[in-house]
C-alpha cells in the first residue's frame, strides 16, 4: 500500500512511525551492509569526539563528553 504523505515528524506519532521504519529497514539490511552502517556510524562519533577536542581542550571536551 502506498503511503499517501509522509509522516510529520513534528508529532510523537511521527517521530514513533519514522523510528519504527529505520529500524525496519536496519534489520532487513544485509550483515555486510550492517557492519558498513556501524562502521560509519564509529567513525563520524570519533571525528565528532576530536573536533570537540581540539576546539574545547581536555577539560571542556571532559566536561562536554560528561553531560
Amino acid at each position: 500500500m502506498a503511503q499517501r504523505k509522509p509522516y510529520n515528524s513534528n508529532t510523537s506519532y511521527g517521530r514513533k512511525k519514522i523510528r519504527e521504519q529505520a529500524q525496519k529497514y536496519y534489520e532487513e539490511l544485509p550483515p555486510e551492509d550492517k557492519s558498513t552502517h556501524n562502521l560509519l556510524a564509529i567513525v563520524i562519533m570519533v571525528i565528532i569526539c576530536i573536533i570537540m577536542f581540539l576546539i574545547l581542550g581536555a577539560d571542556g571536551f571532559l566536561k562536554w563528553g560528561t553531560r
